[in-house]
């Protein structure tokens, strides 16, 4: 197909329809009234505002989250704010969760919507803003003002959800909307933004109005029109970054609609799947009740200290990975789980004598010595016996005092150390499918 017969397919398949937008207009005035009238009761002098994808009209068909803020005077003391909001979000919606931002703010169901309420302060300007979510508001009528090609956007959101990197929470430490929202904004259309992504070479800094002079430390920054204090990709990774420019410039020469569209991986058998997972160990344990931005920075947090486990005790990590569905595992693939018993220990140049003294009253006698202290090509040398030579003795030993996070770590009596096959089953078949496959979404 040519890239012209693909965007059209694409936006056929992204542009919600008349009748759909007529539905989820009608669903979100009643939303806002049904909030007033809470709020009226309560004798709260509020602002009801849709904010997100849908006010801004960049959202994509059947993706339907809606996000209302309830703004509040900026005197108004936080404790009750939240209070108010969270009891208001209770009496609206249906099958209702608490989630936790710098506010907390409730997301449940109305209809079949799911619908976040978020309460905020109503500021006049975003220098001024009190919590993170303030700005939301500003962020919404900056798109709606000068956003003119909704469907440029939508393109670019759904290439980024193709690919795995649409998303800022943990989870994914992608591209926000706001953030494709404002690369259309700089660059014009979803073709010339994967062309200039072409030259995000090194330190990059992007704006739409002016510099700021912060000096932000990502390696990739769009300054926020409405809050020049902020990075709007603050939350992108690295690697989500690299690739992304690395599919931008593989669609760019050859436009295929699996980028948008990736194929669903047909599972391995498990049998399969077990021959292939080797030199694997790491944790598994339960699930957590908790939401994903906490949940993930754990698990994230809970695999780099294993790794780093590891490697203090000379095992060498090929890569860490993580997965969690019913259960939690953390996993490290190793060049080796048995190592040798013993390391050779480098010491000093022999005319250091200072360092030479210090090295020889270390070893000398030491109980871990093998062989030494010697002599070998001018240099002080000694050969001692490893603490630990299995990696799962090491795991086993060490895991009580292993950092997992502040959750996971009372999941401890729970967890298990796990090998290889033990990380395998049907419910994480996929993702070991295209973990073993190693192919980009789109060639799969």
């Amino acid at each position: 197909m040519k890239d012209e017969e693909i965007i059209e397919e694409v936006l056929e398949r992204i542009v919600p329809s008349k009748e759909e937008k007529e539905e989820i207009e009608r669903a979100v005035s009643e939303i806002e009234d049904r909030i007033s009238i809470e709020a009226r009761k309560r004798g709260l002098e509020v602002e009801v505002m849709l904010v997100g994808s849908i006010a801004k009209g960049t959202y994509l068909k059947n993706s339907l989250d809606i996000d209302i803020f309830i703004l509040f005077p900026s005197g108004y003391p936080k404790d009750e704010m939240r209070d108010h909001s969270l009891d208001i979000g209770k009496e609206v919606l249906q099958d209702w969760k608490i989630q936790y931002a710098e506010h907390p703010y409730i997301r449940g169901k109305y209809g079949k919507y799911e619908v976040d309420i978020v309460p905020c302060y109503r500021i006049k300007d975003a220098s001024e803003k009190m919590s993170a979510v303030d700005r939301t508001p500003f962020h919404t009528e900056y798109i709606r003002k000068n956003l003119k090609n909704k469907n440029e956007v939508r393109l670019l959101k759904q290439f980024l959800r193709g690919i795995g990197c649409y998303g800022a929470e943990i989870k994914v430490q992608g591209f926000s909307g706001y953030l494709a929202e404002l690369l259309v904004l700089k660059y014009g259309s979803f073709r010339d933004v994967l062309k200039n992504s072409q030259n995000w070479k090194g330190k990059v800094v992007l704006s739409l109005n002016g510099t700021s002079n912060i000096s932000f430390p990502e390696r990739f920054v769009f300054i926020d029109p409405v809050d020049p204090s902020r990075n709007v990709a603050a939350a992108l990774s690295p690697q989500k970054l690299e690739f992304f420019i690395f599919a931008a410039g593989e669609y760019l020469k050859n436009p295929k609609i699996e980028f948008f569209f990736p194929r669903k991986v047909a599972p391995l058998p498990l049998n399969k799947i077990k021959e292939e997972i080797k030199d694997f160990i790491g944790i598994c344990m339960p699930r957590p009740d908790l939401i994903d931005d906490i949940l993930y920075s754990q698990v994230k947090k809970a695999t780099k200290n294993m790794e780093k486990l590891f490697q203090e005790n000379d095992f060498a990590v090929a890569e860490s990975l993580y997965y969690v569905n019913g259960r939690i595992m953390i996993m490290a693939k190793l060049k080796e789980k048995k190592i040798s018993e013993s390391k050779v220990h480098m010491g000093p140049p022999e005319n250091k004598g200072e360092h030479v003294e210090a090295f020889l009253s270390k070893w000398k006698g030491n109980h871990n010595v093998i062989k030494g202290p010697y002599l070998k090509d001018g240099r002080w040398w000694v050969e001692i016996r490893r603490e630990y030579n299995d990696a799962h003795a090491l795991l086993n030993e060490k895991m009580a005092n292993l950092n997992l996070g502040k959750d996971l770590n009372k999941l401890k009596s729970k967890a298990k150390i796990c090998e290889d096959g033990d990380f395998v089953n049907k419910e994480n078949a996929s993702f070991w499918t295209e973990y073993i496959i190693g192919k980009p979404p789109w060639e799969r």
